[in-house]
C-alpha cells in the first residue's frame, strides 16, 4: 500500500507553476470554507443536525403543485419534494434558512410549448401554485421564488421542439408568471442556463438568477464571469450516508448581497461577502478527467474521469499537486495538478466547455492510504504557491 507521500512522488510531474487563488487562499481546507448552501428535493427535517454540523446554513427547497397525466405532468419527483409548514418550522428551529425554487416537470422544453393546449398555460398554473404556497408558508414579501428552466433553450436532446418555438415558449411562460406576480409582493427568479438568465434579465422578467451547474449550457461562462448571478450550483448529485437522495451544493455571489434566503419571520440577513469570497477562492474549475483518484487498491485504480465541474482545494501538496474534494466533504478524494485546474478560484474563471483533453498527469494507478485522509491528519500544513516576483 502506497503512502500519501509515495503517491505524490510517483506522479512524476514538474514543480508547480503559479497558482494564486486570491484573498481566500490561506483558508483552503478550513471549516470556514465548507459549503454553506445546499438544495435537494426531500424533507430536510430528519437530517438537520447532520446538515448543520457540516456547516450548512441555508437549504434550497421546492415548491410544486399536484400532478396530472399526459404531457407536462409526468416526471420524477420525490414524495416529499414540496416544502411544508412543518418542515419550514423545523428548519427555523434549527437556526437555518430556506430559499425556494418552483419545478413542475421543468426539465423538458416540450413542457413549455405555447402551441400545445396542454402546456400553453403552464406559466399561469405554476405561478398561481407558487403564490398559494408562499402565502401558506408565510414567505416574506420581496423575496424571490426561482422558476426552473432546466435545459438549453436550443434544439437538442432535451429540446425536441421546433427551434422557432423554443424561446417564445419560455418567454411566454415568464410573461404569465409576471402577470400573476404583479398582483403580489414576491419577486421572480430563474434557475437555468446562462443564456436564459441573460435574456430574462434583459427583458426584466426576472430579478434573481441561479445558474445551473453545466458549463456546456449556452452562455453560462459569459453570464457567470460577468458577475450577474446570485447563486451558482457548483456540485450536483452528492451522496451522503444519512440522506435518502442526492444533495447539491451552491455558492453565493459576494457582489450580490442577497440571494433570497428567508424564514417565516422575515428575510435572512445579507450574506457575508468576505465568507462568500473565501468559499469561491478555495475552489477551482477543473478540467475533465484530470483527477488522480484514490482507490481501494493499486490494481483497481486508474486516472479516473472526474465528472464534476469544480473541486474544493483541501491541501497544497508536493510537485504542484493539490488534495481535492469533489463532493464538498472534508475528505480528500484525490489529487489534481495545478495545470489541470483553472487557477485563481471560481470568481470570473468559468471556462467554456470543451471535450476532455490530455492531462498533465502521467500516473496511471494510485492507491488509497490505509485510512482516509482528513485535513487534521495531514502532517504538512497547506502551503501557498506564489509566482516568481510576487509578494
Amino acid at each position: 500500500m502506497l503512502s500519501r507521500r509515495q503517491i505524490l512522488q510517483s506522479l512524476g510531474a514538474s514543480a508547480a507553476g503559479a497558482l494564486v487563488p486570491s484573498r481566500g487562499w490561506s483558508a483552503i481546507g478550513s471549516p470556514l470554507t465548507r459549503a454553506q448552501i445546499v438544495d435537494f428535493d426531500f424533507d430536510a427535517t430528519p437530517y438537520l443536525t447532520q446538515l448543520k454540523n457540516a456547516g450548512v446554513k441555508t437549504i434550497g427547497r421546492y415548491y410544486d403543485r399536484a400532478y396530472g397525466t399526459g404531457i407536462g405532468e409526468v416526471c420524477y419527483h420525490h414524495k416529499s419534494k414540496t416544502l411544508t409548514k412543518a418542515e419550514l418550522t423545523a428548519i427555523e428551529r434549527a437556526g437555518m434558512f430556506v430559499y425556494v425554487i418552483y419545478q413542475h416537470c421543468n426539465h423538458s422544453c416540450a413542457n413549455f410549448d405555447m402551441a400545445n393546449p396542454a402546456t400553453a398555460d403552464k406559466g399561469r398554473k405554476d405561478a398561481i401554485a407558487a403564490v398559494q404556497l408562499a402565502r401558506d408558508l408565510g414567505q416574506p414579501a420581496d423575496t424571490p421564488i426561482y422558476f426552473g428552466v432546466d435545459f438549453d433553450p436550443y434544439p437538442g436532446k432535451d429540446c425536441a421542439m421546433p427551434a422557432a418555438r423554443i424561446w417564445p415558449s419560455v418567454e411566454q411562460y415568464f410573461s404569465q408568471i409576471n402577470e400573476v406576480f404583479a398582483q403580489t409582493r414576491w419577486q421572480v427568479g430563474i434557475y437555468g442556463a446562462g443564456v436564459t438568465c441573460k435574456r430574462l434579465k434583459e427583458s426584466g422578467k426576472a430579478k434573481f438568477f441561479w445558474l445551473s451547474t453545466s458549463l456546456g449550457h449556452v452562455g453560462s461562462p459569459e453570464f457567470f464571469n460577468g458577475g450577474e448571478w446570485h447563486l451558482f450550483q457548483n456540485v450536483t448529485e452528492i451522496k451522503r450516508p444519512y440522506a435518502p437522495d442526492t444533495i447539491d451544493t451552491d455558492v453565493a455571489n459576494p457582489t450580490q448581497p442577497y440571494f433570497g434566503a428567508w424564514t417565516s419571520h422575515g428575510p435572512a440577513p445579507r450574506h457575508d461577502p468576505e465568507t462568500a469570497t473565501a468559499i469561491l477562492d478555495s475552489r477551482s474549475f477543473i478540467k475533465k478527467g484530470c483527477v488522480i483518484m484514490a482507490a481501494p487498491n493499486p490494481k483497481a485504480s486508474m486516472a479516473r474521469k472526474a465528472f464534476t465541474t469544480t473541486c474544493r482545494i483541501m491541501t497544497a501538496e508536493e510537485r504542484g499537486y493539490f488534495g481535492v474534494s469533489l463532493t464538498e466533504d472534508e475528505e480528500i478524494d484525490g489529487y489534481v495538478h495545478v495545470a489541470d485546474i483553472i487557477p485563481g478560484g471560481l470568481t470570473g474563471n468559468m471556462p467554456k466547455w470543451t471535450p476532455a483533453g490530455a492531462c498533465s498527469t502521467s500516473m496511471q494507478t494510485v492507491a488509497r492510504p490505509s485510512k482516509p485522509i482528513s485535513v487534521e491528519a495531514l502532517a504538512t500544513p497547506p502551503q501557498r504557491y506564489v509566482p516568481a516576483g510576487a509578494d
